[in-house]
């Protein structure tokens, strides 16, 4: 059995390397998509990008590794099927489910893998993007067109833009609101648009009116032609807190959401990726539990049967999995059931599945 361990695990890794490849490769590839959108029209030097492609790929692999080892254990057990070897096997006195056993534990070693690879490996490596991405930043202060964008700055300024245009470097409708430690309105700020000057952005055309903490308006309203302000580094801080739940650790993730609950704010989306942080990996094992009964059971249709099943496990698996992230995110779901669903259904189909077979 030892010998028949072995050869199967030679047997997997292959399939295994290039179903993961393909996956990162998809992976990245959205990953250019949502760059280019950023950095349009900005000409960044190709070490650079190449760069931030590499701190990336830490997520991508942890992402993408289940779905490599359920192309592995798809394509080994229609290979031993259908060249006999299971049946050997079983002639020599190993069961089905003895048979797959090391097909199992390279499931659950890719769940420990990729929780990894995602708690200790990905934020060290996004530490770095972000740095990276920093600098591709600076280049340019508007990084792609938006539109209504409402953020606050390291002062605790609250910022409201109607509109961003990356190619005139230019912010139309432009108000800023200050307040006062104890809450309330102190100081708003309007203009009509505000442009670049060297590192700092200069207000136009516009008007400033003071508030007293109860509300009311002190003095007359101030206008004014031109103002420097530093919006610069509170626009670059905007983009930089725009990063996917992914790409945080499970304990950024909690103290976000504690942050969020001392404040009174709604936190049900994160518990749900915080959640969903902890779910995924476990899809290594699942997809192993699901591909290798069926993968023995459907080998005498072809060769390419691991394929298929690899498809429409992943296709299924995906649907149940949005489903659940659609219904979670709006609450309509605990965020443990919402992440969880998907491999408390397809685990369970699994174990029947290899339960059940002879």
């Amino acid at each position: 059995m030892r010998i028949l361990d072995r050869y199967l695990l030679r047997l997997i890794a292959l399939p295994l390397i290039i179903g993961l490849a393909v996956f990162v490769v998809i992976m990245l590839s959205e990953t250019t998509i949502k760059l280019g959108q950023a950095l349009l029209g900005m000409r960044i030097p190709p070490l650079l990008i190449a760069k931030y492609f590499l701190y990336r790929l830490p997520r991508a692999v942890a992402w993408s590794l289940p779905v490599g080892i359920l192309v592995g254990a798809a394509m080994v057990t229609t290979h031993i099927s259908r060249n006999g070897e299971a049946n050997a096997a079983r002639a020599a006195g190993a069961s089905l489910q003895r048979i797959w056993t090391p097909l199992l534990c390279v499931g659950a070693l890719g769940c420990l893998v990729a929780f990894a690879i995602e708690e200790y490996v990905v934020p060290v490596a996004n530490k770095h993007a972000t740095d990276t991405y920093v600098r591709m930043a600076n280049a340019q202060p508007v990084m792609g067109p938006r539109s209504e964008q409402v953020f606050r700055d390291k002062l605790g300024r609250l910022i409201y833009i109607g509109y961003m245009d990356e190619k005139t470097n230019r912010l139309d409708n432009v108000m800023i609101v200050t307040e006062y430690p104890a809450g309330g309105v102190g100081i708003i700020t309007t203009a009509r648009w505000a442009e670049v000057s060297q590192a700092t952005w200069v207000l136009r055309d516009g008007v400033t009116m003071h508030f007293d903490p109860e509300g009311r308006q002190t003095g007359r309203p101030q206008t004014f032609e031109a103002r420097p302000v530093k919006l610069r580094t509170a626009l670059q801080d905007y983009y930089l807190d725009e990063r996917s739940y992914a790409e945080m650790s499970t304990h950024q993730m909690r103290r976000r959401i504690a942050l969020l609950e001392t404040g009174g704010l709604d936190a049900q989306r994160w518990k749900v990726r915080l959640q969903f942080k902890y779910s995924m990996p476990v899809a290594c094992l699942v997809f192993v539990l699901v591909a290798v009964p069926l993968g023995a059971k459907y080998a005498a249709h072809g060769s390419f049967t691991g394929i298929v099943i690899s498809i429409l496990v992943v296709f299924l698996y995906n649907g149940v999995r949005s489903w659940g992230l659609a219904f979670g995110l709006v609450g309509d779901l605990p965020a443990a059931v919402a992440a969880w669903a998907q491999n408390v259904i397809f685990g369970a189909l699994g174990l029947w599945l290899v339960a059940r077979a002879r």
